[in-house]
């Protein structure tokens, strides 16, 4: 299911801005702008009739492209706007948005609840 996970969140991410999706790691020589999903924890439940529920707690970060100060900042902010409205997965249920930058890189945070 973790890898139909990260199809649907590629495909998303696509929708929003098209450039290079890595996973889980980033190899030595990677290109920028680009896109790193990272599952940060994972908690699964027993739901209605014994199934297994499980939530990911998921960490989208964008690398912008290498420019000024002031100019990381705005594209960070602007394909987080772009992710908070744009941004869905197919066949997933998204929850708890957040969006926060550190060091130049824009962290997308969300939820996903699946079966």
């Amino acid at each position: 299911m973790i890898i139909e996970l990260y199809k649907s969140i590629s495909s998303g991410l696509k929708a929003v801005k098209n450039c290079k999706i890595y996973r889980e790691d980033v190899p030595q020589n990677f290109k920028i702008p680009s896109f790193l999903v990272t599952i940060y924890e994972q908690n699964p439940t027993r739901g209605i009739n014994g199934r297994l529920k499980n939530e990911v707690n998921m960490d989208i970060l964008y690398f912008p492209e290498k420019k000024g100060e002031a100019e990381l900042q705005e594209e960070c902010w602007n394909v987080g706007q772009a992710l908070t409205r744009g941004f869905v997965v197919p066949g997933f249920k998204i929850k708890n948005r957040n969006l926060k930058i550190e060091d130049n890189v824009l962290h997308f945070m969300f939820d996903v609840d699946y079966r």
